[in-house]
């Protein structure tokens, strides 16, 4: 099965006639799920040779967005191979980035998440392969739109994000804002109250 990029293809609850698992063949998908009279909540992002099972998918819609072209096929349910990541896996760190008391931390950790689970190394940078709004980052993190956006702000001004220019638009993150040692030094950016 392919999905085109910037397509949406929507999983209605328990319709998948047994299939149980996708595995992703080529591609970046972003899982949402959605109930009948809600918005839907990003659960992840996965990519080539990640799974997707569709345990998730049994009580709600699932929404699969390719940000770039995907490639599914049909696949056994297994345990993630050492380097791959399950729905589960990014469930579970968005719950807990949630749950983090300011706006700053929030976004570091979701940053940080993004740039080791789908951002490649170039040079002096990290680089995130998608876009994603300020509402749907404010979505992510449990805060609004316009604090991330300050958030932002703050982040350009101290050099420690980049917005490739062109038709990508790849947001690019410095070493010191994703590396733990380096970022963790208590030098900060600047929290807004």
């Amino acid at each position: 099965m392919t999905i085109a990029e910037g397509h949406t293809l929507l999983l209605e609850p328990d319709r998948q006639g047994g299939v149980r698992c996708f595995l992703i063949e080529r591609g970046l998908l972003k899982v949402s799920l959605s109930s009948t009279d809600s918005q839907p909540i990003t659960l992840g992002f996965l990519q080539a040779g990640d799974q997707l099972p569709l345990e998730f998918q049994r009580r709600a819609t699932m929404h699969l967005e390719a940000i770039t072209p995907v490639q599914l096929s049909e696949c056994g349910v297994e345990a993630p191979q050492p380097g791959q990541h399950s729905l589960n896996d990014w469930a579970v760190d968005l719950l807990l980035i949630r749950r983090l008391t300011t706006a700053e931390l929030r976004l570091t950790a979701l940053l940080r998440l993004l740039a080791e689970r789908i951002g490649r190394r170039q040079k002096d940078w990290y680089v995130l392969p998608l876009q994603l709004t300020h509402a749907q980052i404010a979505d992510l993190i449990g805060h609004t739109r316009v604090t991330v956006t300050q958030q932002f702000s703050l982040l350009r001004r101290a050099r420690l994000i980049e917005t490739c220019r062109g038709p990508a638009g790849d947001l690019r993150l410095a070493p010191g804002l994703v590396e733990p040692l380096v970022a963790d030094s208590g030098a900060g950016w600047g929290p807004i109250g």
